[in-house]
């Protein structure tokens, strides 16, 4: 498994960030290759969404589920179809804004992308994880 932490400080005050990342609607403002949220069910640990994830050319069908959710310091989500990972948010503030702590862990599916385009993709997912940060401190400040 693949992993991507990145650690960074917004000016949003610890609620109002945990709000914005908890509500998954949001995911593809923030995070390159995401598109079409959708059938968005539940709160908390109920919550569930589909999502399409391109990268490389191809698109998959991705479904997320929140497996821990403590406002306003830890969100935990996993995904189980289309590609496998966990993404593990830790908030903290920090002044009159938030310290953001994300872990990435993340299997490429090989079959569908093959062994040598799988180290590419490794790259580029930590440039998308760098881009996303960045639109997440412009959004949250």
């Amino acid at each position: 498994m693949a992993v991507i932490e990145r650690t960074f400080s917004v000016e949003a005050p610890q609620e109002r960030a945990f709000a914005f990342l908890a509500d998954h609607a949001n995911d593809a403002q923030w995070l390159p290759g995401l598109a079409d949220p959708r059938n968005f069910i539940g709160a908390g640990t109920d919550y569930r969404w589909e999502v399409t994830y391109k990268m490389a050319g191809m698109s998959f069908n991705v479904a997320g589920q929140v497996v821990e959710h403590t406002p306003p310091s830890r969100h935990v989500v996993e995904t189980r179809s289309g590609m496998v990972s966990t993404w593990d948010w830790t908030l903290e503030p920090e002044g009159n804004g938030t310290r953001i702590t994300l872990r990435m862990e993340y299997t490429i599916p090989v079959v569908a992308v093959g062994k040598i385009a799988e180290k590419i993709l490794l790259k580029q997912n930590e440039k998308a994880a760098d881009e996303g940060v960045a639109n997440l401190q412009r959004i949250l400040g």
